[in-house]
């Protein structure tokens, strides 16, 4: 579990009439993605009887006793926070967390108490939970002036970004690419420049996401592109809305048909029924004797 024991801190203290060696294991950064799980691993040292574990963030979460051979440990969840989301990985009781929230960020740390050795090791964790990054949106601000030329402000964003966000804009021309740090891009276009595209890239420590490129010449050129352009999310929906409108209409047409089929069923039955009972009527009766 501490890999270089002369580099860590002993502390020795008083318990009772017992002498209790503390050792503290150093801490560990975990990031995670929210919604998901994640494990904080535990390192149990061999040939080691182990008292208890106890898991704690803030305040007191769990404490684990392993059971005597064959039978299952007893785990104590002390946290309603964590009730029903955390579970204890066999055979190290490492502590898995399921469902993470954004409250779950911040530190945990274990306290493994041995019986064999009377030494309790101290494990950190520090668990940062971060959001699956949605695609960048990137709005154009842009300025004309004489001779067809325009200067353009091109921001960044994504949606719900949450925090330890960076912004990157990647501009491509004539097979040359510059980098750009930071969420908003100032540049200018006049007629005769060669065209440029930009590409806004976002990122958190679980992240990576792109947006389309952006031309640069369009915008200029044109003061209505912008809006001559719809986003592939509106044409989409606008594809979806007219197949939903399509599939409503042909349901009730069938249904109109065959409500008037059950309508018309019955009278041709009673139709039919006439019919027959004419032709009896008009045959002559047979002749007496």
């Amino acid at each position: 579990m501490c890999a270089f024991p002369w580099l860590l801190l002993l502390l020795l203290l008083q318990e009772g009439s017992q002498r209790r060696l503390w050792r503290w294991c150093g801490s560990e950064e975990v990031v995670a993605i929210l919604q998901e799980s994640i494990s904080l691993p535990l390192e149990i040292p061999p040939n080691e009887e182990v008292e208890n574990i106890i898991w704690s963030s803030h305040k007191s979460l769990a404490t684990v006793v392993p059971g005597k051979e064959g039978h299952p440990a007893t785990i104590m969840v002390t946290n309603p926070h964590y009730q029903g989301r955390v579970s204890f990985l066999d055979p190290s009781y490492s502590l898995h967390i399921s469902n993470l929230s954004w409250e779950d960020s911040g530190l945990y740390q274990a306290q493994v108490n041995l019986r064999t050795s009377q030494i309790s090791t101290m494990q950190q964790y520090n668990l940062r939970v971060y959001r699956r990054l949605s695609e960048p949106q990137i709005t154009v601000n842009f300025e004309s002036s004489g001779e067809g030329a325009c200067s353009m402000s091109l921001v960044c964003s994504v949606e719900k970004a949450g925090m330890d966000m960076t912004y990157s804009w990647l501009s491509q021309g004539d097979s040359a690419y510059t980098f750009h740090e930071g969420p908003v891009l100032s540049t200018s276009w006049r007629p005769g420049d060669s065209a440029l595209s930009y590409t806004c890239r976002a990122n958190n420590p679980i992240s990576n996401v792109s947006s389309r490129p952006i031309p640069d010449g369009p915008f200029c050129a044109d003061p209505n592109y912008a809006s001559e352009k719809p986003s592939t999310a509106f044409c989409l929906l606008a594809k979806g809305l007219l197949v939903f409108l399509l599939l409503v209409i042909l349901a009730m047409g069938l249904w109109i048909i065959r409500v008037q089929k059950r309508h018309k069923m019955p009278r041709m039955k009673k139709l039919m029924i006439n019919r027959m009972k004419l032709r009896k009527e008009a045959k002559p009766g047979s002749s007496p004797a």
